[in-house]
C-alpha cells in the first residue's frame, strides 16, 4: 500500500494532532538519498532524522558536497529535512561549525548532539560542572547560527543524562531554543522505571524534539538482559505517556527509532541480512502502532 508522506494519520485524536513524525535514519542506512527518501514517504512519515556522523548517511568529512543533495532527496519526496544526527558535543573542531551552519542553510532547524560519558575516577558533579560549560559554550554557536542543539537522555551506566537530574543541572540555565533536549522515552523507562514521569516533567521546559521506542528486561541465556521491541509490544506505557503529551498539547517533532531486530539494520548495518521488504514492513508497523496509541490515549 502506497502513503502521501505527512498525510497517512493526519486525525485530531483528543483534539490533538498526532505529531510529526521522522524516521530516525540509521535503520535504513543500507539506501541510498533517494531511496531511502522515497521509502520513508512510502512508510508515511512527515520527515526524516539523518544521520550525519561518521559511518552515517552524510559522512561529516563531505558534509558540503553530500547534505544538500541528501536534503534534495528528501523535499523531492514530500519530506521535511529539519532534524539531524550529529556526534557533536563541544566547539572544539570548526569544522562542526560549518556543517551546522550550512545545515541551517538548508532549513534544519536541529541537530542531536553526540554522547557525553562520565570518567570513572571523577567526581559526578564535577563532570557535571565540566559538561555545564562544555555546553554552554556549543549553546553559543547554535545561537549565533540559529540552530537548536538537542541532548538525548540515554539510559545506561556511565551515560551522562541517563538521571534526567544530571542533565537538568548542565542545561537549567540555558535556552532550549539555543540547546535543549530530545527526550526518549524508552530510555527514561529504562532508567527510571515507574519514576518516568518525574523524569519527563523535570526535562518538559527543555525538551524540543521526542524519540519513540519500546522494549522489555528478558532472561537471556541466564541473565537479565534489555531487549528493544516494536512500538507498543514492551514496557513503555504509552497511553500514559501520550496522554500527557496531549494534555501538554505537544506539537514537538518525533523521531521513531526502530533499533528491534532487523537483521543488523537497527545497528546501522550496510549490508543487512534481513530482506528490505521485511525491513520496511516491521517499520511501517511502527508508524501503525503509534497512530493506534495516540488515538486511544
Amino acid at each position: 500500500t502506497g502513503f502521501l508522506p505527512g498525510t497517512a494519520f493526519a486525525g485530531n485524536a483528543g483534539g490533538v494532532p498526532r505529531p510529526r513524525l521522522h524516521l530516525f535514519s540509521k535503520v535504513l542506512q543500507f539506501l541510498d538519498y533517494r531511496e531511502l527518501a522515497e521509502a520513508v514517504a512510502a512508510l508515511g512519515f512527515d520527515g526524516i532524522d539523518l544521520t550525519v556522523r561518521t559511518g552515517g548517511h552524510v559522512e561529516p568529512e563531505h558534509f558540503e558536497r553530500d547534505l544538500p543533495l541528501a536534503v534534495s532527496a528528501m523535499k523531492e519526496a514530500g519530506l521535511s529535512c529539519d532534524m539531524i544526527v550529529t556526534k557533536i558535543v563541544g566547539t572544539d573542531n570548526p569544522r562542526d561549525r560549518d556543517m551546522l551552519a550550512m545545515a541551517h542553510s538548508l532549513g534544519i532547524s536541529s541537530y542531536r548532539l553526540g554522547g557525553l560519558k562520565y570518567e570513572k575516577n571523577t567526581p559526578p558533579m564535577t563532570m557535571v560542572e565540566r559538561y555545564t560549560s562544555q555546553l554552554a559554550a556549543l549553546a553559543e554557536w547554535n545561537r549565533e547560527i540559529g540552530i537548536t542543539g538537542m541532548y538525548q537522555n540515554h539510559s545506561g551506566e556511565g551515560h551522562f543524562g541517563a538521571s534526567a537530574w544530571d542533565i537538568y543541572l548542565a542545561v537549567r540555565g540555558m535556552d532550549p531554543d539555543e540547546l535543549g533536549i530530545q527526550f526518549d522515552i524508552r530510555h527514561a523507562v529504562t532508567e527510571g522505571g515507574r519514576k518516568w514521569p518525574d523524569s519527563y516533567r523535570l526535562l518538559q521546559p527543555y525538551t524540543r524534539s521526542l524519540a519513540f521506542k519500546d522494549f522489555i528486561w528478558a532472561e537471556v541465556e541466564g541473565k537479565w538482559k534489555l531487549v528493544n521491541t516494536p512500538i507498543g509490544e514492551g514496557m513503555v506505557d504509552f497511553e500514559r505517556y501520550f496522554g500527557m503529551l496531549k494534555e501538554a498539547k505537544s506539537d514537538l517533532p518525533v523521531s521513531i527509532h526502530c533499533e528491534y531486530e532487523l537483521g543488523g539494520a537497527e545497528k546501522g548495518s550496510k549490508e543487512p541480512t534481513m530482506p528490505k521488504e521485511q525491513i520496511l514492513a516491521a517499520i511501517r508497523q511502527d508508524v501503525i502502532a503509534t497512530e493506534r496509541l495516540w488515538a486511544g490515549a
